[in-house]
């Protein structure tokens, strides 16, 4: 197998630096009109809700009518509370949250369209969670987002027959697309143009068979080369 020289494909790449800086170039332009014309702006907005202290937990925990200040948390609605935290989660986006917010506000999209353009993040060892929604309407994002919070509400005092969410944050409508960045796509562009040049000179230099050197002709012929004539350049 032939030996590649490094030093020389360096060298080749090099003198061709004009077409390497050309297709980063081309290749960061396209990435701002991909940007531009392929990528549907979506626009993110979100909403907080902490567990608080249940009105009426005795159908939960009977442990919690031993304390007498009623109107502190206790120990066990704290634990309570972390350990709902995940069912919770798994409640707001479920089909029936879904299927309430798409009657109350009207929306032209399905149930699972809705579930999956909604994501829940909830921080260890808390009772908070983190509603996001995702539309290519700022403002239907920011509806769908404070409507799950008062449809999920309901749903708990159905379920467990007590109220202890509490809402932090409402949404607001987000006047930026969180999708859309040309300057790192053009960048990630700009940089896969420049790896793939330099492939394509690699290759072009790999299976380009003219003898390029005097170190060429001695392997090959070995032979010591008496001189060299060099190129002038009119």
């Amino acid at each position: 197998m032939e030996e590649i020289d490094l030093k020389e494909i360096f060298y080749y790449i090099f003198k061709k630096k004009i077409f390497v800086i050309l297709s980063i170039i081309v290749c960061a332009i396209a990435g701002i009109l991909y940007t531009k014309f392929m990528v549907t702006p979506m626009y993110s907005s979100y909403t907080t809700v902490v567990l608080s202290k249940p009105e009426d937990s005795n159908s939960i925990i009977e442990s919690s009518t031993n304390n007498s200040n009623s109107g502190s948390i206790t120990q066990n609605d704290i634990t309570l509370n972390q350990k709902l935290v995940s069912t919770y989660s798994e409640i707001m986006k479920s089909r029936s949250v879904a299927e309430q917010v798409i009657n109350e506000l009207n929306l032209n999209i399905s149930e699972n369209e809705l579930m999956s353009n909604i994501s829940i993040s909830t921080k260890d060892d808390t009772e908070m969670l983190k509603i996001s929604v995702s539309n290519k309407d700022p403002q239907i994002a920011a509806q769908i987002a404070n409507s799950i919070t008062e449809v999920f509400k309901v749903k708990i005092r159905e379920i467990y027959n007590i109220e202890n969410v509490t809402i932090i944050d409402k949404a607001i409508a987000s006047t930026t697309p969180y999708n859309v960045n040309y300057l790192k796509n053009s960048a990630i562009f700009g940089i896969i143009g420049g790896i793939a040049c330099c492939g394509i000179l690699f290759l072009m230099f790999y299976f380009d068979t003219r003898i390029k050197s005097k170190e060429e002709v001695e392997e090959l012929l070995n032979l010591e080369v008496l001189a060299v004539i060099p190129e002038i350049k009119e």
